[in-house]
């Protein structure tokens, strides 16, 4: 109806400009119009005997309305169209020919992409010259996409269309049309990346090929492991099963040829991704390959994306934890019994026996603490976490407090807060120099918090989820074994906690339930409270082959070493695409201060002995911190060095390792990524389209405002609106008059 009415389309409306084309002068418009306004005023006054002001009114503006009309068709609208200049214009046909293009039922994908760019050819784009590119980790013409096979190893849509475009400067290109399944394998399309691609000018135009739910497949889409363990410990890790359906699938952990591990997880109806945790035991020192596989479900048409591999490397660690204590109590004894002196964690003792004198446990030398708590960065940055019991806070100066805070926020070590008759609030540690750092808001030093009442500790929902807090396999049997425990003997009250802060154990009062154990993120590391002095009570009152205790206060400790980083350390992230690794070393001196007084280049080795080094570049964004990102050719374990050079000598090195797969990734996240594909038009002026639905692409070719157009200019002073106009005003006139029967 409406192209009926006004001649053309809305299409056509919405992308056209209207212009008047007759050259009639303004001033001989104005005197038509003053003339015509003026006459027919007269006319009508002269009726005023016989008809009212509003009746007189009504048919001047009428009248007045239909002259207004005939003025515009006078001055005869037009559509100004631009559009391509026939035979002066290209587009870049484009199809991703990666291996996940051939993934498909009885058509695969890649012979999709082809049918729907045929489609789009057969369409209306008379005078535009069509050349046609695939796209895998790299752009390439061809002449016919019949010769074409999907095989490329790697996906990188933003290199490949920077090549396109950038290739056919030369040419007047109109558009990009791209049918692919968005899976790019170098890491998805960056800011940068699209701002890159826009900057041309040329719009690209994306057509999703493929189903974003693919039932039929589970994929095994990340592990998270440690890239270091201890000999003998039990290393947690993370596992998530990409799925489109509810059901159970199981993981298999090898090492090797030995089966370390398998676990049953259930597949939520809910959600696309399940996660599940994963314990597997670790005894030998040395490189481990742990090799995590999902079992496939029938009829899966795609096995390779089930299995994933990662190298932990295990070794003997030494961590340094100093507890400063105020007075000798049941806690402290208990705390040190329950850490073995001959494992990785060493528990250096500060016990004030009064006022200027210390006892010293768990020394490496003799000069150690030799002053009581330390008093320079040096000295307290040696440790890894820092405890402090029921001690005020006036013990330690207005230094040593800022050498605290400096421990956390720059060392990015972790505190510990115990309760005692001298400690949080009682202690004063509420209105301390570091009171910000604590995850609650302590009450005030003249109210005595500490309660030596016997109380039950319960998990939160939160403390659930805490590893150093399971002490049996299954969520339920870990949360009856906390239920299980004996009363601790005190709690002292903590205040409101923090916005940032979470409580992981609450402890059960005859006035309801508080917060017993929180913690809350500061700088570069962690702060804890745990408000009981009176956990010791779980080893005196249960049997003696109960390790609950033990369990406890070792999980506690590691998660504490755990978490504070190393002055000198390198990463290996092997996320960033097909076998890329990003290496991040970070150099910091005893007081853990940035070096940048440094060069860093890192030797990196194959496990078959092949070896080459890079540079790696200081980071423009964190002082002593250098990265580099690095592509890896050869799939198996890798070895990485940096070493830290200052005026020619090795100053420190720093070691690490990863498991790299190389031409593995196209075979992962096979569901179409079509919200890559419409960023990617959506920053550059083009539009995402389904295969079924392209019945405006050619449209949008032929009126692009990109390359070399022409004008064009539409009549629309004949269409049939404006005639059904002037005729609805004259017969609506009529009807008036007819009506009031005094005109």
């Amino acid at each position: 109806m409406f192209e009926f009415l006004f001649k053309y389309s809305r299409q056509e409306f919405a992308r056209s400009e209207l212009v008047f084309t007759a050259e009639w002068p303004p001033w001989m418009l104005a005197i038509l119009a003053v003339v015509a306004a003026g006459g027919i005023t007269y006319i009508l006054v002269r009726r005023f005997r016989t008809a009212s002001i509003p009746q007189l009114l009504v048919v001047w503006v009428l009248q007045l309305a239909m002259v207004a009309v005939v003025l515009v068709v006078l001055l005869q609208p037009a559509l100004k169209t631009e559009q391509l200049k026939p035979g002066e214009n290209t587009i870049a046909l484009v199809v991703d020919k990666s291996e996940s293009m051939a993934y498909g039922d009885s058509t695969s994908r890649f012979d999709r992409a082809i049918a729907a760019l045929g489609d789009v050819m057969s369409g209306d784009t008379t005078g535009v010259t069509a050349q046609r590119y695939t796209l895998s980790g790299s752009e390439s013409r061809t002449e016919s996409f019949a010769d074409e096979t999907p095989d490329g190893a790697v996906t990188s849509i933003a290199n490949s269309l920077v090549g396109i475009i950038d290739g056919a400067r030369a040419q007047s290109l109109a558009a990009v049309i791209l049918a692919s399944d968005g899976i790019d394998t170098t890491g998805g399309l960056s800011a940068e990346e699209l701002a890159e691609i826009a900057a041309f000018g040329v719009p690209v135009h994306t057509i999703g090929i493929g189903r974003d739910r693919v039932p039929e497949d589970l994929e095994l889409a990340q592990v998270i492991a440690p890239q270091r363990a201890l000999p003998d410990s039990t290393v947690a890790t993370r596992v998530a099963i990409r799925h489109d359906r509810e059901g159970e699938a199981r993981v298999r952990v090898y090492d090797g040829d030995n089966l370390l591990a398998t676990e049953a997880v259930t597949l939520l109806a809910n959600a696309t991704t399940t996660t599940a945790r994963i314990e597997i035991d670790l005894r030998d020192a040395g490189y481990h390959q742990l090799q995590f596989s999902v079992d496939g479900i029938d009829t899966e048409p795609e096995l390779r994306n089930n299995e994933r591999s990662v190298l932990v490397r295990v070794e003997q660690q030494q961590f340094n934890v100093l507890y400063f204590e105020g007075e000798p109590r049941w806690e402290y004894k208990f705390l040190r019994r329950a850490l073995d002196p001959e494992g990785d964690i060493r528990l250096a003792t500060l016990l004030r026996v009064s006022p200027n004198k210390f006892y010293r446990q768990g020394l490496e030398s003799a000069d150690e603490l030799e002053e009581g708590f330390p008093a320079t960065r040096d000295e307290l940055f040696a440790y890894d976490a820092l405890i402090i019991g029921s001690v005020e806070a006036a013990s330690l100066t207005s230094e040593q407090l800022e050498i605290v805070r400096e421990f956390v926020s720059e060392r990015g070590g972790s505190l510990l807060m115990l309760a005692g008759p001298n400690g949080l609030g009682n202690g004063g540690w509420g209105q301390s120099a570091i009171a910000d750092l604590l995850p609650a808001r302590l009450p005030s030093s003249g109210v005595d918090t500490f309660a030596r009442v016997k109380s039950n500790v319960r998990l939160t929902i939160q403390g659930a989820d805490a590893e150093m807090l399971r002490l049996a396999e299954t969520p339920a049997q870990n949360v009856e074994a906390w239920r299980q425990l004996p009363e601790i003997a005190d709690y002292q009250a903590l205040g409101s906690l923090k916005p940032a802060a979470v409580s992981l154990l609450d402890v059960v009062t005859d006035s309801g339930s508080q917060p017993l154990l929180v913690t809350q993120p500061f700088g570069r590391g962690h702060v804890y409270i745990l408000a009981t002095g009176g956990t010791w009570r779980w080893q005196m009152s249960m049997p003696l082959e109960d390790q609950s205790h033990e369990t406890f206060w070792k999980q506690f400790m590691r998660a504490l070493v755990s978490s504070a980083p190393e002055g000198v350390s390198l990463a290996a992230d092997a996320g960033h695409g097909e076998s890329g690794i990003r290496l991040r070393a970070e150099f910091r001196d005893d007081a853990f201060r940035p070096m940048d007084d440094i060069s860093v280049s890192a030797v990196i080795s194959h496990e078959d002995g092949e070896s080459f080094t890079v540079a790696l570049p200081p980071s423009p964004d964190a002082a002593g911190v250098f990265i580099a990102d690095v592509s890896l050719g050869a799939s198996g374990s890798w070895f990485f060095e940096a070493i830290a050079e200052r005026n020619g000598e090795v100053a420190h090195v720093a070691r690490a390792s990863a498991y790299s797969e190389s031409g593995q990734s196209e075979y992962f996240n096979l569901r179409r990524n079509a919200a890559l594909l419409r960023r990617l038009s959506d920053a550059t002026g083009g539009r995402y389209f389904e295969p079924e639905d392209m019945s405006e692409l050619p449209d949008l070719l032929r009126y692009s405002s990109v390359g070399i157009t022409e004008q064009i200019l539409r009549p629309v002073w004949d269409a049939p609106i404006v005639f059904v106009f002037l005729l609805s005003l004259k017969f609506g006139e009529w009807l008036l008059r007819r009506r009031w029967r005094t005109i």
